[in-house]
């Protein structure tokens, strides 16, 4: 018998078979959906429900919501699989490397962990910092490793340039739309005074920012609110669902993390 498995806000990482959503898809095989509200789904109608490194991405408010969807639309018996950023593992590394005299990885890590919730820009800091990585890929060797164990970023020498982005945009209607709403989105924003603009309006991309960090306890509670049991830590390679697609969700061909060492794993079961 066939099973209905969800992969919610894949990215680039998605399963044929599975039905995988994003906001802003790259691929035929995704499907284009607002993530933030009613998930397209009946009650109690998926096997398998999977998300990587969205969670932390849903703002505050929604969170419950996002949870309570999960949990309406996975059958009874059926498991959720969390995977997010660890904040708990972040602060252990930080105090780690910063006491190790290592203060160029402790910088990193709190790069690692403040950028994304507080950006303005696109790429912010995070994304400057791995430019001066790629641009200069021979003196930054052991810190290019050090950020593919992190996060499970593989920072390639830059050979791309504008005018290949933009032939990209324009064989890719989807991604073409996105740039199109954004400018539309600066030329209205551009009307707001410069003193509020400089103080609340981001121009990240959409999915770019973090709403919160969270540690397992953290987790676990607002599972729980939502009706979820059984809710513990497993690993990029263990689950307590049949036949898990290890790779490519959570491991690369390799058999490394495909999120680096800060992320941790979380499966609950809907009774």
């Amino acid at each position: 018998m066939s099973q209905t498995c969800i992969n919610i806000a894949c990215g680039d990482t998605y399963i044929e078979g599975w039905l995988n959503l994003d906001y802003t898809p790259h691929s035929p095989s995704v499907t284009r959906t607002n993530l933030l509200t009613r998930l397209p789904f009946g009650d109690a109608n998926a096997d398998v429900v999977y998300s990587s490194h969205f969670f932390e991405h849903i703002p505050r408010g929604l969170v419950n919501h996002f949870a309570s969807e999960c949990f309406r639309i996975l059958k009874p018996g059926a498991r959720l699989r969390l995977v997010l950023p660890d904040l708990e593992e972040m602060c252990r590394s930080y105090l780690v490397s910063r006491g190790a005299g290592e203060h160029a990885k402790a910088d990193f890590l709190v790069l690692e962990m403040l950028d994304q919730c507080v950006r303005m820009t696109p790429g912010g800091e995070l994304g400057a910092f791995y430019e001066q990585l790629q641009y200069f890929p021979a003196r930054n060797v052991e810190m290019i490793e050090f950020v593919r164990q992190r996060t499970g970023h593989q920072l390639n020498p830059i050979s791309d340039t504008a005018t290949g982005r933009w032939k990209r945009l324009l064989t890719n209607p989807v991604q073409l739309l996105g740039k199109l709403e954004k400018l539309y989105c600066e030329f209205v924003l551009a009307m707001l005074p410069s003193a509020f603009r400089h103080q609340n309006v981001s121009l990240a991309e959409v999915g770019e920012r973090h709403a919160w960090i969270y540690d397992f306890f953290s987790v676990s509670e607002l599972l729980a609110q939502a009706g979820f049991v059984e809710i513990k830590r497993v690993t990029a390679t263990t689950s307590d669902i049949s036949n898990f697609p290890f790779f490519p969700l959570d491991v690369t061909s390799e058999g490394q993390p495909r999120k680096g060492l800060e992320s941790m794993y979380i499966e609950a079961l809907k009774p």
